[in-house]
């Protein structure tokens, strides 16, 4: 019998310690920390990627006036801007490159506007989180005010409710689709082909999947998936979690080839990221994010 409670006890000592472990591993996310570790101490020996490792900060922080809750971001490189969205105020909002306010559009016939991709010319897609819809809109240069109402939409069918449904969404123009990541319980990506270029006189023919390939590469590195920018030079991804603050970059086929981390002291950051939501990559590779509220990023390689 002692012996019995001695080993009862001794079990539930090494539970206890096992459960502070886990708990300091998440608290403090050194599971993030350690992914991050493997990839720049062992990085990718293909050429053609980002080499993460070798980004610094050169926009540290940048608060955007007259911004709030802003989420999901893109680069035109036919204007050479940023497009961000504001959640809540129902707003979309044109940068140059240094975090500088261009324009400001109010937009008609939204809910919660979590992201934004621009496909070519004046057509943009804009995602609603809360009522699971792909809207594909005309923006003119120089508009200031938008109704959506009846712009072409398709809902995805993921949560009936709530607001852990689809974050970001990023055009691929390689492969002719668009990219939409949803955010947790479960996370996932999927492409959505035939919703941009459907012929509206005709029945639709839109392909609505999730890429499995994927799942088992997000399953574990990455806590959540707050945006996703598709790269059309090296056909990559980059992946972004505001939960483990961390960047990923993968190819097609879901092979990690490098990271970034958005933490204080990393890549020379002065402090973490808070809330990073929204990733863009510009045309030399400079990396942009957008941070609720109002916080702007500017990543770029370092000098060799």
């Amino acid at each position: 019998m002692k012996f019995t409670l001695k080993l009862s006890k001794t079990f539930i000592r090494v539970i206890a310690i096992l459960f502070v472990i886990l708990a300091l591993i998440y608290y403090f996310k050194l599971d993030a920390l350690a992914w991050y570790a493997w990839h720049t101490f062992k990085p990718s020996t293909r050429v053609n990627t980002f080499q993460l490792s070798n980004y610094q900060v050169e926009v540290d922080g940048l608060p955007i006036e007259l911004l709030k809750n802003a989420s999901g971001l893109t680069h035109n490189a036919e204007r050479n801007s940023l497009f961000t969205v504001l959640n809540q105020e129902s707003k979309i909002i044109e940068l140059d490159l240094q975090g500088n306010i261009l324009r400001q559009i109010d937009v008609a016939g939204v809910d919660d506007m979590e992201g934004i991709t621009h496909i070519a010319g004046n057509r943009y897609v804009i995602s609603d989180e809360r009522d699971n819809r792909l809207m594909l809109v005309q923006l003119e240069d120089t508009e200031t005010s938008i109704d959506v109402n009846n712009a072409p939409k398709l809902r995805l069918g993921i949560n009936a409710v709530g607001n852990k449904n689809f974050e970001g969404v990023s055009w691929d123009d390689n492969n002719r689709r668009l990219l939409v990541v949803k955010e947790r319980d479960p996370k996932y990506i999927m492409s959505v082909s035939g919703f941009f270029d459907a012929d509206l006189s005709q029945p639709l023919n839109i392909d609505v999947k999730r890429i499995e390939t994927f799942d088992k590469a997000i399953r574990w590195t990455m806590r959540d998936l707050s945006s996703v920018t598709y790269h059309t030079d090296t056909g990559h991804l980059l992946l972004l979690s505001d939960e483990s603050r961390l960047i990923k970059e993968y190819d097609e086929e879901g092979n990690a080839l490098g990271a970034l981390a958005l933490w204080k002291g990393f890549h020379g950051l002065k402090a973490h990221v808070p809330q990073a939501e929204g990733i863009a990559v510009g045309t030399d590779k400079s990396i942009y994010i957008m941070s609720e509220p109002n916080l702007f990023y500017v990543f770029k390689p370092k000098a060799s």
